[in-house]
């Protein structure tokens, strides 16, 4: 049994280009949404403070970042010296989310079950909305699930500043979820938030995901350093915006939530960024804490034993480091390796090689611990009422089931 724990399927239709841009590369057209309750400004309360023109602007420390710096492995630089990792990347997203899953399972059969993740952009990039919301992306998924048997069992993206726990309830409960997405640097933090609305509803989020008798309802969330998307809101006081919003899904932003909730089961996805472990391959320590997400993972991993991590959207370390890369893993995870997972971030890992080539590299790299990362570790993670009674139940509803895979959960 072969699980990808982490991956996609949504097309450009569920996520705004405009927002990607503003929010990855820096590149603002139109102009920057402000905070809610500021003025559309930078530093100072001026104007958006690298603005070219009232249509068009440029965040040059994060269009810098992505120029320059080798731990974005998404960034300007690398995809200009990967172009057809790039075209690859583009036309994966220009299909329907039915062809993007099925040419995600045709090109790797050996998968037995897939773990597609949401995205909820709609208060990130707001005032950049995408052509689909997030309703009719949740109804996409819904009938892939049926449609899958079994072999598709997606996760629910939740922004607590958008919907309550109710949403997250009648997604488990009756929608075919067997988990929770969580993306806090589209701009909210697991806790700590000013506003008491957003800290209560992540609040009842932690509660109901423990408060079954089984195991917990399992939480997928956001936690590199290197890649990723970031909200597109302006903040007054602030211009270093990427700094910003990736500072939220620090790991340390879920030491309190941990400490409360001792019994959350939670997968901080990415291991820290594929930036960090090219380093670690490397031999090259990072050069300071803000860019040392690893060890954080790993003693939060010490501390609390339902804590996860995930390698996704590593394919290029296992293709190009393998051997270092596998050993400075291995290294890094004795004695918490049953609660490592593996996903390839398909279709987001297109840019950096093939579906099938992902697996095989992984496979090569990390033969000793391969099995139990799409195996075991991947079925614990899972298992809860979500997967093992809801899940089933709505497999039955809709006249499509595949017992030989659903009673992994039980």
């Amino acid at each position: 049994m072969k699980i990808d724990c982490h991956c996609h399927v949504f097309d450009n239709d569920c996520i705004p280009a405009v927002g990607l841009l503003q929010s990855r590369f820096g590149i603002v057209v139109e102009s920057r949404l402000p905070e809610a309750g500021g003025a559309d400004a930078g530093d100072g309360g001026k104007p958006f403070p690298d603005s070219l023109t009232g249509r068009f602007s440029l965040d040059f420390h994060s269009l810098l970042g992505s120029l320059t710096d080798p731990a974005e492995k998404d960034s300007v630089r690398y995809l200009a010296s990967h172009p057809r990792d790039f075209v690859r990347f583009i036309l994966a997203g220009m299909k329907s989310t039915a062809d993007i899953a099925a040419d995600m399972m045709g090109k790797a059969r050996d998968i037995d079950i897939w773990v597609p993740l949401m995205m909820d952009t709609e208060r990130g990039y707001e005032g950049a909305p995408s052509p689909v919301g997030f309703d009719a992306q949740k109804l996409a998924m819904m009938d892939l699930t049926a449609r899958g048997k079994g072999r598709i069992m997606p996760f629910y993206a939740y922004d607590p500043r958008s919907r309550s726990v109710d949403a997250v309830r009648n997604a488990i409960e009756k929608e075919g979820f067997v988990g929770v997405k969580l993306y806090p640097p589209l701009g909210f933090r697991p806790s700590g938030n000013d506003d008491p609305a957003v800290e209560a509803n992540l609040e009842d989020l932690y509660d109901y995901c423990t408060a079954g008798k089984g195991p917990p309802v399992p939480i997928t969330a956001h936690c590199s350093w290197s890649d990723g998307v970031y909200s597109n809101r302006a903040v007054p006081g602030v211009s270093r915006y990427k700094e910003y919003y990736r500072d939220m899904a620090h790991p340390f932003q879920w030491e309190n939530v941990l400490a409360r909730h001792r019994d959350l089961k939670v997968n901080l996805a990415h291991f820290g960024g594929a930036g960090e472990w090219e380093r670690r391959a490397l031999a090259d320590p990072p050069a300071g804490a803000e860019k040392n997400w690893a060890d954080a993972i790993l003693r939060l991993m010490g501390d609390y034993e339902h804590v996860y991590t995930d390698l996704s959207f590593h394919g290029i370390l296992a293709a190009e480091y393998g051997e270092a890369y596998g050993q400075a893993l291995r290294e890094a995870v004795r004695g918490v390796e049953d609660r490592v997972l593996l996903g390839s971030d398909w279709y987001m890992s297109a840019i950096q090689g093939g579906l099938a080539d992902y697996w095989r590299n992984f496979a090569a790299a990390l033969p000793d611990l391969f099995a139990d990362l799409t195996g075991k570790n991947a079925i614990r993670f899972l298992q809860s009422p979500a997967a093992a009674i809801h899940f089933p139940a709505f497999l039955a509803s809709q006249n499509g089931i595949d017992s030989s895979f659903v009673d992994l959960f039980c």
